[in-house]
Order: C-alpha cells, then sequence, then structure tokens
C-alpha cells in the first residue's frame, strides 16, 4: 500500500511537473523549463538530471533498479524527463547532447514497456512512438533498436515492429533467427490481428520465406 500512494504521488507530480514545462516551452522560456526538469529529478530520482544525464543509459537504468520496488516506475519518470530536455536541447540546437538524450530516454521508456509487458498507459506509448520518431534515420546502439523492436510487438504495433527488424537486420544479419521468431509468431495471429498491428499475411509470409532463405 504504501509502495502504490508512493508511485501514484510520483505521477501526479510527474504530470504537474510536464504542465508547467509545457507552460516554459510555449512562451520559450527554455532556461526555466530546464530548470523545472532539474528540480523534478531530484524530487522524484534523488538525483539532478544534469549529474544522472552523464551515466550511460544502462547505468541509469542499474542505478534506478536498486531500489527494487521502485525502480521500474522511476524509469519511467526518468525517461520521461530525459524526453523533455532532449526536445529542449534539440531546439537549442545542441545536436549532439539532445541525440545522446533521446537515445537514454528511449531505452528506458522500452525498458519499462518490456519489463511491465505493456506500457503503462497511452501517454507512455506517446512518448515512446515521439522519441523514436526523432530518432528515426539517425545513428544510434543496435541493442536500442533491439529494445524499440521488441516494445513495437509488445504494443501490437507489427509493422513498426517490422521496420525496426529490417533496420537492426542491416547492422547485424545474425539477428535473422530472431527476425524468423517474430514472423513465426505473427504467423499464428488472426488476419484481423495482423491488420490492426500494421501488417497483411501476405507480407508476413513473403518476410519470412525470405528470412529462412539467409
Amino acid at each position: 500500500m504504501i509502495e502504490r500512494d508512493y508511485i501514484m504521488r510520483m505521477i501526479r507530480t510527474l504530470v504537474q511537473v510536464l504542465g508547467r514545462i509545457l507552460f516554459f516551452k510555449k512562451g520559450e522560456q527554455y532556461p526555466e523549463a530546464l530548470n523545472e526538469i532539474q528540480k523534478a529529478s531530484k524530487q522524484i530520482l534523488g538525483i539532478e538530471l544534469e549529474v544522472f544525464r552523464k551515466l550511460s543509459d544502462l547505468q541509469m537504468i542499474d542505478f534506478l533498479s536498486l531500489d527494487v520496488s521502485l525502480g521500474i516506475p522511476k524509469c519511467y519518470a526518468a525517461g520521461i524527463l530525459l524526453k523533455e530536455e532532449a526536445e529542449i536541447l534539440a531546439i537549442q540546437k545542441k545536436e549532439s547532447e539532445s541525440l545522446d538524450t533521446f537515445v537514454k530516454s528511449l531505452s528506458l521508456l522500452t525498458e519499462v514497456a518490456i519489463h511491465n509487458g505493456s506500457p503503462f498507459d497511452t501517454g507512455h506509448a506517446g512518448a515512446i512512438e515521439s522519441v523514436a520518431g526523432k530518432l528515426k534515420g539517425k545513428e544510434y546502439p543496435v541493442y536500442v533498436q533491439k529494445k524499440l523492436f521488441r516494445y513495437f510487438e509488445i504494443a501490437g504495433q507489427y509493422g513498426m515492429a517490422a521496420g525496426v527488424l529490417s533496420e537492426i537486420l542491416v547492422i547485424e544479419p545474425i539477428f535473422v533467427s530472431e527476425g524468423t521468431s517474430y514472423y513465426e509468431r505473427l504467423e499464428k495471429k488472426s488476419d484481423e490481428e495482423l491488420l490492426r498491428g500494421g501488417l497483411q499475411r501476405k507480407y508476413v509470409e513473403e518476410l519470412l520465406a525470405d528470412l529462412r532463405v539467409r
């Protein structure tokens, strides 16, 4: 009960912070927006985001997971705050910092969804898809792309997962076995499920046949 109450308070705090950040962004008050993000990070995560961002995404997950019961909710909050910071950095033309922060955000947000077996809510799903869109066409670690691939499958967005899979296979051809398994799982789904996920059965069969001969 105590843990649930803490998580609910954390989410309410995050929602309030996002409202203030949006207000400052609309007014192009970016230093004020960044200050809100720093304060929220200290309050929710127990560490200033400026310091936290110096860690790798894997170190971030390890750090937050030290608190076993609250690690996943904190990873979610951290991913959202990193997304907000990355967007402001992009507006300020700090491309390298922005890219690095978007990648860390995507890693944390997909980690949470994979661990949870689904996105927390539509806001979580929207955040992942927004960050993935920002990274489209950019180079970032293949292990993060694999997380995004797994997320899209979990979320039932099979067409999006197929697109990420094709990008992974260019970088890491050995991933073909996982790709084959993916399309074999899709083969077992109904035509309606596939269509809702953005794929036609004919497309699934063609791609599976192609991967089996690689």
